[in-house]
């Protein structure tokens, strides 16, 4: 965790080190990608609270109260069973709405993974000096690395965001601890697409980047909350947190490797 300022400062650095570069043209594409998958997720949320809401409730229904005006135990029964329903019903949506977020991000990160493998290429080359001959096959060979990579980590982080909302359906005093869990875990798998981007030109296997963002935990996640937060922000977020926290790996790589020849 040491090193989680140093991924802070690459994350933020990265937004002037694209227009002193010339590389601003990089935060129009998400927008433009971001716009046609807002319209359709928004449709997938209503249809699916909906449907799952109805499904919920028929598996979790109370015995009703009978109304009988004298007893008040009865009322009490009423009144718990409401609330009960109230607090489930509002999980659920959240739930939902949450898991269709995730899956979005990942969409867009999949189909983004030319944009940012490039982004990350050409930045390491500004950064250090050092040239990588470009090669359509070798971009394409990385991009789809990117989308493996970002479709296994969405796949996982779906997993345990299930898991978690499960668990919080159940017992929804633990929402607050969910809540911290689902952001950390969801800043790694972000954090974790973005540094592999810098650790395939290393020529690492996927199972040798898993170590090496392992041993870089501090600055995977500073760049992937910072990811995370920024892209909860409607357009602008997209707009900027892909790029942004591609290049920001690379500037924090060269960084702590001492291979940085230009100030990023």
């Amino acid at each position: 965790m040491s090193n989680f300022g140093l991924g802070l400062n690459g994350f933020f650095s990265a937004f002037r080190f694209c227009f002193r570069h010339g590389l601003w043209w990089m935060y129009v594409v998400p927008a433009v990608l971001w716009v046609g998958l807002f319209f359709g997720l928004f449709h997938a949320t209503e249809a699916l609270t909906e449907a799952a809401s109805a499904q919920v409730a028929e598996w979790l229904q109370l015995p009703v109260a009978q109304e009988t005006p004298d007893d008040w135990w009865e009322s009490v029964k009423a009144a718990i069973n409401g609330a009960w329903e109230v607090v489930v019903g509002w999980i659920l949506k959240i739930a939902i709405a949450y898991l269709l977020f995730v899956a979005n991000k990942y969409i867009v990160l999949v189909l983004l993974s030319p944009l940012l493998a490039y982004a990350s290429e050409v930045a390491e080359e500004k950064i250090t000096g050092r040239h990588f001959p470009f090669s359509f096959a070798q971009l394409m060979k990385d991009a789809l690395r990117g989308a493996l990579i970002a479709l296994r980590n969405g796949i996982l982080e779906l997993a345990l965001s299930i898991a978690l909302w499960l668990l919080t359906l159940f017992l929804p005093f633990i929402s607050p601890i969910s809540f911290v869990l689902l952001f950390l875990v969801s800043a790694y798998f972000y954090g974790f697409s973005m540094f592999d981007y810098v650790f395939e030109r290393r020529r690492m296997r996927i199972s040798e980047t898993a170590r090496a963002v392992n041993s870089q935990l501090g600055a995977v996640l500073a760049n992937g909350m910072c990811f995370s937060l920024l892209m909860k922000i409607p357009l602008l977020g997209m707009m900027l947190a892909p790029v942004m926290a591609s290049v920001g790996a690379v500037i924090t790589m060269t960084r702590k490797e001492g291979t940085a020849v230009v100030p990023a």
